[in-house]
């Protein structure tokens, strides 16, 4: 028994002494181990993420093909749109334009039809004031207004506008105001139509005898019947009538001014033939061009 315990303890020692023997031997073992399972670790670590760049990759490669899909996709959208853009503006823009433009003119005209409108009537309220005023001073014993008719024409009708401004400074030269115009008929005051009947026999002695200095605004608007194909003016007693023969005035009566107010140019050449069976000295024939040498105008038409 005792030389077992003996052998038993040389055994352990010795085991001990071989395990104090491999330790100086190799000092590095727990740090190789400890190597070794780092070194395993960064493997797995490697693999993982060689799979998730893998991963990330076929990812990328999704997300290219679905960008390259989108392009695609906006690039025949925009297709789309550009021909529909170009349709719209070959086919509707100008019909949509054609539309705005007719609108645009419909009110422009409305809009000019309504200035027209606010000027006639503040020419009515003006005039019915002056009416007024008058009657106020004849109540109070003054002289009652002196009115008179007019008329003014032409054909074409686009001639008239230019015959407006000589036919109404002549009408101020003779002393007249404009009170009223209704289309082509004129409502003048100012002068009584006796006076006017006197004045305008001499203008038409003067027409005959070729005095300029006393008919200079008379042939402003004789001149602008000139331009005219028919039409005539007319300023109480005194009418003017343009045909395509002839340019004649001529002084009517009073008596005959009576019944038809304004309507003497209805018809030109019948008011010219009218004019024709006037006496001499109420009548003047006139030439389709203003005299150039001051010569007489005393000579009427052979048709009298």
């Amino acid at each position: 028994m005792t030389v077992v315990l003996v052998l038993l303890c040389l055994a352990i020692a010795g085991r001990e002494l071989y395990l104090a023997f491999e330790r100086r031997r190799s000092p590095g073992a727990p740090e190789i181990a400890d190597i070794r399972a780092r070194l395993r670790e960064l493997t797995g670590t490697r693999d993982e993420l060689e799979g998730f760049r893998a991963a990330q990759r076929e990812r990328l490669d999704r997300l290219a093909a679905e960008q390259e899909r989108d392009r695609e996709a906006l690039a025949a959208a925009g297709a789309r749109i550009g021909s529909l853009v170009a349709q719209i503006n070959e086919r509707l823009l100008p019909d949509v334009g054609g539309r705005l433009k007719q609108q645009r003119e419909a009110a422009d005209e409305q809009r000019a039809a309504l200035d027209r409108l606010a000027a006639e009537v503040a020419a009515l309220r003006a005039h019915l004031v002056g009416r007024l005023d008058q009657a106020v001073a004849a109540s109070l014993g003054a002289e009652p207004a002196e009115f008179v008719a007019g008329c003014l024409t032409a054909d074409p009708a686009g001639a008239r506008p230019a015959l407006a401004g000589p036919y109404e400074r002549f009408a101020e030269h003779c002393g007249l105001r404009v009170e009223l115009t209704d289309r082509d008929r004129y409502y003048l005051s100012g002068r009584s139509p006796r006076a006017l009947e006197r004045d305008f026999v001499d203008l038409v002695a003067a027409l005959r005898a070729g005095c300029r200095e006393t008919t200079g605004k008379a042939r402003g608007l004789l001149g602008a019947l000139r331009g005219a194909e028919r039409g005539g003016a007319q300023i109480g007693p005194l009418l003017i009538v343009r045909t395509p023969e002839s340019l004649v005035c001529g002084v009517l009566p009073l008596a005959e001014l009576r019944g038809a107010p304004g309507g003497l140019l209805a018809d030109p050449a019948a008011a010219a033939r009218r004019l024709h069976r006037l006496p001499e000295g109420r009548f003047c024939a006139l030439p389709d061009r203003p005299a150039v040498d001051g010569a007489s105008l005393n000579e009427r038409e052979t048709s009298r």
